[in-house]
Protein backbone atom coordinates (compact mmCIF):
# COMPACT_ATOMS: atom_id res chain seq x y z
CA UNK A 1 0.00 0.00 0.00
CA UNK A 2 1.23 3.53 -1.11
CA UNK A 3 2.12 5.94 1.57
CA UNK A 4 -0.36 8.80 2.40
CA UNK A 5 1.24 12.17 3.84
CA UNK A 6 -0.79 14.81 5.45
CA UNK A 7 -0.35 17.91 7.04
CA UNK A 8 -3.03 19.78 9.70
CA UNK A 9 -1.84 23.07 8.48
CA UNK A 10 -1.44 22.97 5.40
CA UNK A 11 -4.70 21.30 4.60
CA UNK A 12 -6.67 23.53 6.79
CA UNK A 13 -4.51 26.06 8.43
CA UNK A 14 -4.01 30.16 8.01
CA UNK A 15 -1.72 32.46 9.72
CA UNK A 16 -2.31 35.87 9.45
CA UNK A 17 0.73 37.74 9.09
CA UNK A 18 1.87 41.86 9.02
CA UNK A 19 2.13 41.74 5.12
CA UNK A 20 1.18 37.64 3.94
CA UNK A 21 -0.80 35.25 4.94
CA UNK A 22 0.57 31.91 4.68
CA UNK A 23 -0.78 28.49 5.75
CA UNK A 24 1.28 28.34 9.22
CA UNK A 25 4.06 29.53 11.68
CA UNK A 26 5.93 26.71 12.50
CA UNK A 27 9.15 27.15 11.01
CA UNK A 28 9.16 30.71 11.94
CA UNK A 29 12.29 30.87 14.09
CA UNK A 30 14.27 28.88 11.45
CA UNK A 31 14.77 31.12 9.06
CA UNK A 32 13.61 29.25 6.37
CA UNK A 33 10.77 30.87 3.98
CA UNK A 34 7.37 29.86 4.71
CA UNK A 35 4.68 28.94 2.35
CA UNK A 36 3.00 32.25 1.43
CA UNK A 37 -0.88 32.04 0.16
CA UNK A 38 -1.08 35.14 -0.52
CA UNK A 39 1.40 38.18 -0.92
CA UNK A 40 -0.53 40.99 0.28
CA UNK A 41 -4.00 41.85 2.40
CA UNK A 42 -5.42 43.92 -0.82
CA UNK A 43 -7.92 42.26 -2.67
CA UNK A 44 -7.30 38.56 -1.09
CA UNK A 45 -8.31 35.98 -4.12
CA UNK A 46 -9.79 32.74 -2.12
CA UNK A 47 -9.91 30.49 -4.85
CA UNK A 48 -5.80 31.20 -5.73
CA UNK A 49 -5.60 30.45 -2.13
CA UNK A 50 -6.48 27.53 -2.54
CA UNK A 51 -5.13 26.69 -6.05
CA UNK A 52 -1.60 27.59 -4.30
CA UNK A 53 -2.29 25.37 -0.99
CA UNK A 54 -3.88 22.42 -3.53
CA UNK A 55 -0.58 21.96 -5.08
CA UNK A 56 1.75 21.98 -1.53
CA UNK A 57 -1.11 19.68 -0.35
CA UNK A 58 -0.62 17.09 -3.21
CA UNK A 59 3.01 16.86 -2.80
CA UNK A 60 2.71 16.42 1.04
CA UNK A 61 0.30 13.98 0.12
CA UNK A 62 2.78 12.17 -2.31
CA UNK A 63 6.06 12.44 0.03
CA UNK A 64 7.77 14.61 -1.85
CA UNK A 65 6.78 18.36 0.12
CA UNK A 66 8.53 21.66 -0.51
CA UNK A 67 11.52 22.68 0.96
CA UNK A 68 9.95 24.76 3.12
CA UNK A 69 8.05 21.65 5.26
CA UNK A 70 10.61 19.18 4.34
CA UNK A 71 11.23 17.83 8.05
CA UNK A 72 8.67 19.76 9.78
CA UNK A 73 7.01 17.03 13.03
CA UNK A 74 3.52 18.63 11.46
CA UNK A 75 3.75 16.24 8.73
CA UNK A 76 1.84 12.80 9.30
CA UNK A 77 1.58 9.49 8.12
CA UNK A 78 -2.21 8.91 6.98
CA UNK A 79 -4.31 6.36 5.45
CA UNK A 80 -6.55 8.27 3.91
CA UNK A 81 -6.08 12.40 2.72
CA UNK A 82 -8.28 14.98 3.92
CA UNK A 83 -9.98 17.14 1.02
CA UNK A 84 -11.90 19.63 2.33
CA UNK A 85 -11.23 23.41 2.26
CA UNK A 86 -12.31 24.67 5.49
CA UNK A 87 -10.04 26.54 7.49
CA UNK A 88 -9.69 25.10 11.38
CA UNK A 89 -6.47 26.84 12.55
CA UNK A 90 -6.44 30.55 12.45
CA UNK A 91 -2.75 32.19 13.69
CA UNK A 92 -3.20 36.26 14.18
CA UNK A 93 0.82 37.07 13.49
CA UNK A 94 -0.52 40.87 11.71
CA UNK A 95 0.27 43.13 14.34
CA UNK A 96 3.85 44.03 16.61
CA UNK A 97 2.62 47.21 18.70
CA UNK A 98 3.46 46.12 22.39
CA UNK A 99 3.47 48.09 25.63
CA UNK A 100 6.48 46.06 26.89
CA UNK A 101 10.07 46.48 26.27
CA UNK A 102 11.37 42.11 26.90
CA UNK A 103 15.32 41.58 27.12
CA UNK A 104 13.92 38.85 24.93
CA UNK A 105 11.65 39.44 22.34
CA UNK A 106 12.67 42.78 19.80
CA UNK A 107 8.72 42.81 18.81
CA UNK A 108 8.17 45.77 20.17
CA UNK A 109 11.22 47.40 18.50
CA UNK A 110 9.71 47.44 14.89
CA UNK A 111 9.41 50.56 13.95
CA UNK A 112 7.19 51.91 10.73
CA UNK A 113 4.64 48.70 10.16
CA UNK A 114 1.29 50.02 9.01
CA UNK A 115 -1.32 48.65 11.65
CA UNK A 116 -4.57 47.68 9.95
CA UNK A 117 -7.93 46.26 11.46
CA UNK A 118 -8.14 42.17 10.68
CA UNK A 119 -11.88 42.52 11.73
CA UNK A 120 -12.91 42.76 8.16
CA UNK A 121 -11.44 39.62 7.35
CA UNK A 122 -12.68 37.94 9.82
CA UNK A 123 -15.99 38.62 8.10
CA UNK A 124 -14.73 37.40 5.38
CA UNK A 125 -13.79 33.97 6.20
CA UNK A 126 -17.31 33.84 7.92
CA UNK A 127 -19.20 35.18 5.19
CA UNK A 128 -17.81 33.08 2.47
CA UNK A 129 -18.12 30.05 5.24
CA UNK A 130 -14.82 29.27 5.09
CA UNK A 131 -13.75 29.34 8.89
CA UNK A 132 -15.01 26.38 10.74
CA UNK A 133 -15.34 25.19 14.76
CA UNK A 134 -13.70 21.78 14.93
CA UNK A 135 -12.74 19.80 18.73
CA UNK A 136 -9.27 20.14 17.54
CA UNK A 137 -9.00 23.21 16.12
CA UNK A 138 -8.14 27.30 17.68
CA UNK A 139 -8.19 30.85 16.88
CA UNK A 140 -4.63 31.93 18.27
CA UNK A 141 -3.46 35.75 18.98
CA UNK A 142 0.53 36.17 19.24
CA UNK A 143 1.95 38.42 17.37
CA UNK A 144 2.47 42.26 19.67
CA UNK A 145 -0.25 42.16 22.10
CA UNK A 146 -3.63 41.16 21.28
CA UNK A 147 -4.72 43.58 23.85
CA UNK A 148 -3.68 46.69 21.60
CA UNK A 149 -4.66 45.57 18.21
CA UNK A 150 -7.56 47.33 16.68
CA UNK A 151 -10.58 45.69 16.60
CA UNK A 152 -9.54 42.97 18.90
CA UNK A 153 -13.30 43.00 21.11
CA UNK A 154 -15.01 43.41 18.15
CA UNK A 155 -12.99 40.35 17.18
CA UNK A 156 -13.47 37.91 19.56
CA UNK A 157 -17.31 39.33 19.67
CA UNK A 158 -17.36 38.55 16.26
CA UNK A 159 -16.00 34.87 16.53
CA UNK A 160 -18.02 33.75 19.45
CA UNK A 161 -21.17 34.83 18.10
CA UNK A 162 -20.24 32.89 14.89
CA UNK A 163 -19.80 29.74 16.96
CA UNK A 164 -16.22 29.28 17.79
CA UNK A 165 -15.30 27.72 20.99
CA UNK A 166 -11.80 27.27 21.38
CA UNK A 167 -8.71 29.78 21.58
CA UNK A 168 -4.93 30.77 22.73
CA UNK A 169 -4.17 34.35 23.73
CA UNK A 170 -1.11 35.16 24.37
CA UNK A 171 -0.70 38.17 26.38
CA UNK A 172 1.84 40.11 28.70
CA UNK A 173 -1.73 41.45 30.73
CA UNK A 174 -0.60 44.75 31.06
CA UNK A 175 -3.50 46.33 29.15
CA UNK A 176 -7.07 44.87 31.12
CA UNK A 177 -9.02 43.07 28.07
CA UNK A 178 -13.11 42.94 28.27
CA UNK A 179 -12.58 40.33 25.21
CA UNK A 180 -9.65 38.25 26.88
CA UNK A 181 -12.34 37.92 30.03
CA UNK A 182 -15.34 36.86 28.04
CA UNK A 183 -13.11 34.35 26.44
CA UNK A 184 -12.44 33.03 29.33
CA UNK A 185 -15.74 32.93 30.54
CA UNK A 186 -17.75 31.47 27.84
CA UNK A 187 -15.83 29.51 25.64
CA UNK A 188 -12.78 27.25 25.84
CA UNK A 189 -9.48 29.46 26.16
CA UNK A 190 -6.36 28.98 26.89
CA UNK A 191 -4.51 32.49 28.03
CA UNK A 192 -0.84 32.76 28.65
CA UNK A 193 1.04 35.10 29.89
CA UNK A 194 4.71 35.18 30.24
CA UNK A 195 5.18 36.56 33.92
CA UNK A 196 9.20 35.69 34.23
CA UNK A 197 8.83 37.00 37.98
CA UNK A 198 7.15 36.79 41.37
CA UNK A 199 8.46 40.37 42.14
CA UNK A 200 8.43 43.99 40.82
CA UNK A 201 12.31 44.84 40.90
CA UNK A 202 12.94 41.51 38.41
CA UNK A 203 9.92 42.05 36.64
CA UNK A 204 11.22 45.85 35.82
CA UNK A 205 14.25 44.33 34.71
CA UNK A 206 12.96 41.93 32.02
CA UNK A 207 10.12 44.09 30.70
CA UNK A 208 11.37 47.73 30.88
CA UNK A 209 8.25 48.97 31.81
CA UNK A 210 6.92 49.41 35.81
CA UNK A 211 4.00 47.55 35.64
CA UNK A 212 3.92 44.70 37.90
CA UNK A 213 1.22 45.18 39.94
CA UNK A 214 -1.30 46.25 36.94
CA UNK A 215 -0.23 42.87 35.83
CA UNK A 216 -1.09 41.28 38.72
CA UNK A 217 -4.07 42.75 39.28
CA UNK A 218 -5.50 42.11 35.45
CA UNK A 219 -4.27 38.13 36.26
CA UNK A 220 -6.19 38.06 39.43
CA UNK A 221 -9.43 39.43 37.18
CA UNK A 222 -8.59 36.66 34.42
CA UNK A 223 -8.25 33.59 36.77
CA UNK A 224 -11.32 34.68 38.64
CA UNK A 225 -13.11 34.31 34.99
CA UNK A 226 -11.55 31.01 33.96
CA UNK A 227 -14.19 27.92 34.19
CA UNK A 228 -12.80 25.32 35.67
CA UNK A 229 -11.96 22.20 33.10
CA UNK A 230 -12.97 24.41 30.21
CA UNK A 231 -10.77 27.86 30.37
CA UNK A 232 -7.32 28.24 31.92
CA UNK A 233 -4.55 30.99 31.99
CA UNK A 234 -1.60 30.24 32.17
CA UNK A 235 1.70 31.19 34.01
CA UNK A 236 4.88 31.14 32.08
CA UNK A 237 8.47 31.87 33.25
CA UNK A 238 11.78 32.09 30.89
CA UNK A 239 14.60 31.29 32.48
CA UNK A 240 16.72 34.40 31.12
CA UNK A 241 20.06 33.88 32.17
CA UNK A 242 21.83 37.44 34.50
CA UNK A 243 18.11 38.29 34.89
CA UNK A 244 15.66 35.70 36.75
CA UNK A 245 18.05 32.59 36.73
CA UNK A 246 18.34 31.84 40.17
CA UNK A 247 15.94 29.16 42.31
CA UNK A 248 15.01 32.49 44.45
CA UNK A 249 13.80 33.88 41.78
CA UNK A 250 11.86 31.04 40.60
CA UNK A 251 9.94 30.61 43.62
CA UNK A 252 8.81 33.87 43.98
CA UNK A 253 7.44 33.55 40.56
CA UNK A 254 5.71 30.26 41.46
CA UNK A 255 4.22 31.09 44.90
CA UNK A 256 2.55 34.36 43.31
CA UNK A 257 1.06 32.52 40.27
CA UNK A 258 -0.25 29.86 42.85
CA UNK A 259 -1.60 32.90 44.91
CA UNK A 260 -3.15 34.31 42.18
CA UNK A 261 -5.21 30.86 41.95
CA UNK A 262 -3.28 30.27 38.80
CA UNK A 263 -2.97 25.90 38.68
CA UNK A 264 -0.91 25.80 35.11
CA UNK A 265 2.31 26.89 34.55
CA UNK A 266 4.64 26.32 31.50
CA UNK A 267 8.65 26.68 31.99
CA UNK A 268 10.63 27.74 28.79
CA UNK A 269 14.46 29.63 28.20
CA UNK A 270 15.63 32.00 26.38
CA UNK A 271 15.84 31.45 22.68
CA UNK A 272 19.17 32.58 21.40
CA UNK A 273 20.95 31.74 25.09
CA UNK A 274 19.31 28.25 24.32
CA UNK A 275 20.86 28.36 20.68
CA UNK A 276 24.29 29.72 21.68
CA UNK A 277 24.69 27.16 24.20
CA UNK A 278 24.21 23.68 21.67
CA UNK A 279 19.72 23.24 23.14
CA UNK A 280 21.48 22.42 26.47
CA UNK A 281 20.76 23.96 30.15
CA UNK A 282 23.01 24.09 33.04
CA UNK A 283 23.28 22.23 36.11
CA UNK A 284 21.93 24.97 38.24
CA UNK A 285 19.03 25.12 35.23
CA UNK A 286 18.30 21.65 35.76
CA UNK A 287 17.84 22.23 39.45
CA UNK A 288 15.73 25.12 39.21
CA UNK A 289 13.46 23.27 37.06
CA UNK A 290 13.57 20.35 39.23
CA UNK A 291 12.53 22.70 42.15
CA UNK A 292 9.54 23.71 40.13
CA UNK A 293 8.36 19.99 39.46
CA UNK A 294 8.64 18.69 43.04
CA UNK A 295 6.58 21.85 44.06
CA UNK A 296 3.59 21.13 41.32
CA UNK A 297 3.36 17.22 42.44
CA UNK A 298 3.04 18.19 45.73
CA UNK A 299 0.88 20.65 45.15
CA UNK A 300 -1.34 19.24 42.29
CA UNK A 301 -0.57 21.88 39.30
CA UNK A 302 -0.16 20.97 36.15
CA UNK A 303 3.33 21.65 34.44
CA UNK A 304 4.57 21.85 30.92
CA UNK A 305 7.33 23.15 29.08
CA UNK A 306 7.43 25.77 25.88
CA UNK A 307 9.02 25.77 22.47
CA UNK A 308 12.81 25.30 23.52
CA UNK A 309 12.43 23.19 26.57
CA UNK A 310 9.60 20.53 25.20
CA UNK A 311 12.72 18.99 23.66
CA UNK A 312 13.98 18.41 27.03
CA UNK A 313 11.33 17.47 29.13
CA UNK A 314 7.98 16.04 29.05
CA UNK A 315 4.91 16.73 30.13
CA UNK A 316 4.15 16.01 34.03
Amino acid sequence: MTKLYKCDFMDNGINFERFVIRACCKSVHSGVERPTLCDSYENIDWQKIKERRDIWRKQIAEGNPPVFCKGCSAIQTVNKLNNDDFVYFVDVNSFVKCNSRCVYCDCWSKKGVKEYSMFPYFQELFSKKLLKQVYYGYIQFAGGEPALMIDFDKIIDLCIENGMQRYIVNSNCIKYSQGIERLLRETETNLCCSLDSGCEETFAKIKNVPCFNQVVENLKKYTDAQQEGKSRVLSKFIIIPSYNDSEEEIIKWYDLSVSLGIKNLVLDIEREWFKSNNQKITKHMEKMIELIQKHCKKEGINLDYYESLKCLYKKV
